[in-house]
């Protein structure tokens, strides 16, 4: 019985790297959004705006805090979707990596009978002497 013995291919590795690239896109995008009208973003976080108001206004603190406030929220649910991005694309990195050094699938030995058959066969055309026949085939019955 000769045949080849394939495994099937495995993409879960894609996926992770998939997903793990649209979480970190997502990050980027949630990042730079603006917190509010007068206030900056995670990864622009000038508030100069609110700064301006609160000093016309004569109160100090009111509109400019609540930007930082809003901006150090914002950039919680952003660094946490960046950085489990990049984890599932290093994940998914190792797992091809893992795969691609994993020996690849070894065919079965040949049954004891089936070696006799060939052996025979081999004795039939002449390209195995009578002693070397027994030899062998005193060798492979010794397996069974």
């Amino acid at each position: 019985m000769s045949g080849n013995i394939t495994q099937p291919k495995r993409r879960g590795w894609i996926w992770l790297v998939v997903i793990g690239l649209a979480m970190s896109i997502i990050g980027i995008i949630v990042g730079s959004v603006k917190t509010g009208g007068m206030c900056g973003s995670v990864f622009s976080p000038k508030s100069r705006v609110a700064e301006l108001y609160d000093t016309l206004q004569g109160s100090f603190g009111g509109a400019a805090s609540d930007c930082k406030d809003s901006i150090a929220a914002a950039a919680v649910p952003t660094w946490i979707l960046i950085v489990l991005g990049i984890i599932m694309i290093l994940a998914g990195i190792i797992v091809r990596s893992i795969g691609n050094n994993r020996p690849a699938a070894v065919a079965p030995a040949p049954s004891v009978a089936s070696q006799i058959e060939d052996l025979s066969r081999l004795k039939e055309q002449g390209l195995v002497s009578d002693e070397e026949y027994e030899s062998k085939r005193a060798e492979l019955l010794s397996r069974l």
